[in-house]
């Protein structure tokens, strides 16, 4: 409950009124806000999925309260501290980092060069609402340490591989073992005004708003790591994986993936460079991670 009430300090009086007047209950169990301009705002559960009505929370449309974009933009001032320039970079990204590690999705209209020039050129965002859930990080990292393999870690999007991976670099890193973060999109340790919202323990370092390949070369040179730890690769990044796994460091990453993980491209591009990992799979967060399959080098 704390955290949502958190986020409705980026709302205005009236808006902040209405979200704060839904049942606890439902408040802890709320994992995204969704604000677009003129349209309701919606509420994701662990469980179910929301409009926001005059009268509460409601499973239709109807009485829903739209958003004007005076209120939306008001939200994203607060968010970015009264300095819209100040977050440019993350915001053409398409995020924002808020205080206390909470995420939000930004999208809008950007120009050919990828960017958004005001807050007028955003008409939706996501704000996923960051909490402490207790995950089997120990018992992975207890495995890794054991097995020395990189791993892997597979599952659709907000089923827990960030925050596991979170959790497996505080145990890495509580047993004395160098791990380096990529934290590319500023979510695993999640900064904000200069200060890591999430601690990692005093093994870990971490690289933020940083291109996969730049951290890696930047890590390798100087900070010497036993693991480095990525979130989301993708079709890409099969390369830097490669090299990482030839310059004697075990990586440690997620990527996006239904069900069945054999049948992921981005995994069987690895494979085909070489790259051998043990993969697990998530099926929702909180729940225990499934062990998939451990590759060998032929």
């Amino acid at each position: 409950m704390l955290r949502f009430n958190e986020i409705t300090e980026y709302f205005d009086f009236s808006l902040k009124s209405r979200l704060n007047s839904i049942p606890d209950k439902i408040k802890s169990t709320v994992t995204e806000i969704r604000v677009k301009v003129n349209q309701p705002i919606v509420i994701i559960t662990l469980n179910d999925r929301y409009y926001l009505s005059e009268y509460g929370l409601s499973i239709t449309a109807h009485n829903s309260i739209n958003v004007s974009r005076d209120e939306f933009n008001e939200c994203i001032k607060k968010m970015c501290n009264y300095s819209f320039f100040t977050f440019e970079n993350q915001i053409n990204e398409g995020y924002l980092t808020l205080k206390n590690g909470h995420r939000v999705g930004v999208c809008g209209s950007f120009s050919n060069n990828g960017e958004i020039i005001s807050c007028n050129d955003i008409y939706s965002l996501n704000i996923r609402i960051a909490r402490h859930i207790k995950t089997f990080g120990k018992y992975i990292a207890e495995n890794f340490i054991n097995t020395r393999n990189h791993l892997l870690i597979s599952g659709k999007p907000l089923s827990g591989k960030t925050t596991l991976i979170r959790d497996i670099a505080y145990e890495l890193s509580t047993n004395k073992i160098k791990v380096l973060v990529s934290d590319e999109r500023n979510e695993i340790a999640a900064g904000y005004n200069g200060k890591y919202q999430f601690s990692l323990g005093p093994f870990c370092d971490v690289i933020s708003n940083c291109k996969k390949e730049i951290a890696a070369e930047i890590g390798i040179r100087t900070m010497s790591p036993d693991v480095i730890i990525f979130d989301e690769i993708g079709f890409k990044d099969a390369d830097i994986l490669k090299r990482l796994s030839n310059s004697g460091v075990y990586v440690i990453a997620t990527f996006h993936s239904f069900d069945d993980s054999s049948k992921s491209y981005i995994l069987n591009q690895l494979l085909d460079v070489g790259f051998s990992p043990t993969v697990i799979h998530l099926d929702e967060i909180g729940e225990a991670p499934r062990y998939d399959f451990t590759y060998e080098n032929n």
